[in-house]
């Protein structure tokens, strides 16, 4: 029954982000939002695929630490964040309605919790589980949300910015490395650092949230 229960944390989340949006915005347009949401149910089939093949491959686990970096770093971090990457970047942040570094947070969180909600049912029903499993199902949906900001925050300044295709890529390679960071720290299975880690991603979260709010569309 708990682990059922940590199923509901992603969707929690996410109706958290509509209705702070749609108080804050009461006149709002929130389709795109839901679109996003769209977005991050389709690109978990095939992280669903890849986590699949990792398996086969048997690289998941902590059976080894170079299989544990490859898993963590690349199977993981790079193609979570990879996947979100690509309709944020490639259609969100063309529409018209897209501002700029806040509006790449909505969206990129957007995204994230509605990948993390597919990915925890598989995960939950037929993962291959591993070291801290039940860390995982807990943090998965507010961790991936903080790995959104670092990477909504980057290409969003990216329309509003001329070096648009080095702003994607710092969020990308920023947004990867912590992700990374994150499912090695749980296959290791060392809660104590887990929560230095995630307590130093939060406050940077908090930054560029922060940051982002006085960031015009027009800022050069």
């Amino acid at each position: 029954m708990e682990r059922y229960s940590t199923l509901l944390i992603s969707p929690l989340l996410f109706i958290c982000l509509y209705f702070y949006l749609k108080y804050k915005y009461p006149k709002g347009e929130f389709r795109l939002l839901f679109m996003a949401l769209l977005y991050g149910f389709i690109i978990a089939l095939p992280l669903i695929a890849l986590d699949q093949a990792a398996h086969y491959l048997r690289i998941d686990g902590a059976m080894s630490l170079r299989r544990m970096i490859m898993y963590s770093f690349i199977f993981i971090g790079f193609a979570h964040e990879f996947f979100k990457f690509l309709p944020l970047h490639y259609d969100i942040t063309r529409r018209k309605i897209f501002g700029g570094a806040a509006d790449g947070i909505v969206y990129a969180m957007a995204i994230a919790l509605g990948l993390t909600t597919l990915f925890a049912i598989y995960y939950s029903f037929f993962g291959n589980h591993t070291e801290g499993d039940w860390l995982y199902l807990i943090t998965t949906g507010p961790m991936n949300a903080l790995f959104a900001v670092i990477l909504g925050f980057f290409t969003g300044m990216g329309k509003m910015r001329k070096n648009r295709f080095i702003d994607s890529m710092t969020g990308l390679g920023a947004a990867t490395f912590f992700h990374g960071v994150y499912r090695f720290t749980l296959l290791s299975n060392d809660v104590l650092f887990f929560a230095a880690f995630a307590a130093g991603t939060l406050l940077i979260a908090a930054i560029l949230i922060h940051r982002s709010k006085y960031i015009k569309p027009d800022s050069k």
